[in-house]
């Protein structure tokens, strides 16, 4: 591999440069600081989105710079340094770590594969030349230090609890390594919140408990039909997640994503290897066994219509990314879940405890779908160009970029006029109306929409914050019935 790019035009991303600061700056002094930067001319990092690049000049040569102040000048200290950046690289992804405890071989392929890559802004960064369980060799034939390089491959080594000879080979760069004997076993509760993607169960956590609050407001709960109703939602949540991970995988959409985030891409257990297409296909087989019992459950305790809602809702997380009829391909997959997670969820759980359907739940269920909506909308968009890549037509994809900022406000928009809409109605109670408290946060995803579409991990906090609206107005819905039902028994 030879790097056609001249070291005049190499690139490290910005958050390089923010976490050399956060290591070094207390050690140097502002002071000591100020002058580093004045010499080598380092970037406004501190005003930089994180993913922003920056030549890589500058970067090498205030890492020699702090080598000669704070070291002896004679290279040791690189290694040290590149070491502590790693280190901060890791406190980031705490979860994916764990998953690797006393796995260097596979550290090193995501290494190689996405870590590398994304920080130099460079598809081949760095090349596997072999992967074996006791030995690794790669290339990385860029323009960073050589004592940097061999210092980001020890680190990535040992955050997984190996011990790491690093020896360079006329083919690249030979890494042995020995487990420590204190190394942790792998954490497959870890493992499974990746598989799972657990904490986005918010999704159908946040309509079941507003279908039961409706009904508890009018009079009625069933404590064991909650609980059964809670648990069946979560388990097909939980089967349409990893089902989705398992056709993304089988159509190379998530193959084809070089920048995932953790809100974009899949779970990507697949691509690192930590679980093959057969086991997450078997995980889903077995949500979905787990939310059919339940359901049967259900039918058993209040009747069969209670099947209907079910399988309304499986059919469209199955189907959302299944073929032949693979929804969110055809531009339809936001409307699916939207109802999915929003009417389908709040009406069936008012259901359960009432058995009837009402114009209350109908209209509360609303706004929670088109929120839902609205955040998988969001997700979507920093995978926009590797969907289309892959020949996957999100909606997103199908719209211009401009068209994909409006749409993003006319989902918030929806979800907030439903709220008002309802309440000045009378379908809604009063006490709804503290749910819009959520707008100013929407508008602030919206803003960082808008000013940084085409890059996916400025994006992450608009993810976020799409994510937190639908939690937090969900939750207010959910306490603005159970205050209303409180104060309507005094």
């Amino acid at each position: 591999m030879t790097n056609s790019r001249s070291i005049e035009t190499q690139t490290v991303k910005a958050l390089s440069w923010q976490m050399l600061y956060g290591n070094y700056r207390s050690k140097l002094g502002t002071h000591g600081w100020h002058e580093l930067a004045r010499e080598v001319g380092a970037p406004h990092f501190r005003k930089m989105d994180s993913d922003e690049d920056c030549l890589m000049q500058p970067f090498n040569q205030a890492v020699l710079w702090i080598d000669r102040v704070l070291g002896e000048d004679n290279g040791v200290l690189i290694e040290e340094i590149a070491i502590a950046s790693v280190e901060r690289w890791a406190s980031m992804f705490r979860n994916l770590v764990k998953q690797l405890q006393g796995r260097p071989q596979k550290m090193m392929e995501i290494f190689c594969t996405e870590v590398h890559p994304y920080f130099l802004n460079d598809p081949q960064a760095s090349v596997i030349v072999t992967s074996a369980k006791d030995h690794f060799v790669l290339q990385m034939d860029n323009g960073l230090l050589e004592g940097f390089k061999t210092g980001l491959v020890k680190g990535f080594c040992d955050m997984v609890g190996a011990d790491t000879q690093v020896e360079k080979v006329d083919d690249g760069y030979r890494v042995t390594w020995t487990i420590r004997q204190d190394t942790p076993v792998p954490s497959r509760w870890a493992l499974f919140v990746n598989a799972t993607r657990l904490p986005f169960l918010t999704a159908s956590v946040i309509p079941v408990l507003v279908g039961t609050a409706i009904a508890w407001r009018e009079g009625t709960l069933d404590l064991a039909t909650f609980l059964l109703t809670f648990f069946g939602a979560a388990c097909f949540h939980i089967a349409a997640n990893v089902i989705n991970d398992y056709y993304d995988h089988r159509s190379g959409a998530d193959e084809a994503n070089l920048t995932p985030t953790p809100f974009s891409g899949g779970s990507r257990l697949i691509q690192r290897g930590l679980f093959t297409a057969n086991q997450t296909r078997n995980l889903a087989i077995l949500f979905c066994g787990l939310g059919t019992l339940t359901g049967t459950a259900l039918i058993i305790l209040v009747g069969w219509p209670v099947l209907l809602f079910g399988l309304a809702g499986f059919l469209a997380g199955y189907l959302y990314s299944a073929p032949p009829i693979q929804l969110v391909h055809r531009g339809v997959g936001e409307l699916a879940i939207g109802l999915a997670f929003g009417p389908i969820i709040v009406l069936g759980s008012y259901w359960v405890q009432t058995q009837r359907v009402g114009i209350e739940p109908l209209v509360a269920s609303l706004p929670i779908g088109l929120l839902v909506a609205a955040i998988l909308y969001m997700n979507e968009v920093p995978d926009r160009y590797w969907d289309e890549r892959a020949g996957k037509k999100t909606l997103v994809v199908r719209l211009s970029r401009e068209t994909v900022v409006r749409g993003y406000m006319v989902l918030m928009g929806a979800a907030y006029a439903a709220v008002l809409i309802g309440v000045l109605a009378g379908w809604l109670a009063p006490a709804a109306l503290i749910a819009v408290f959520t707008l100013p946060m929407a508008w602030s995803a919206y803003q960082v929409l808008r000013r940084h579409i085409g890059f996916p991990y400025r994006l992450l906090p608009a993810n976020a914050t799409t994510i937190f609206v639908h939690l937090l107005s969900g939750m207010l819905l959910f306490f603005a019935y159970i205050g209303t039902g409180l104060v309507e028994r005094l």
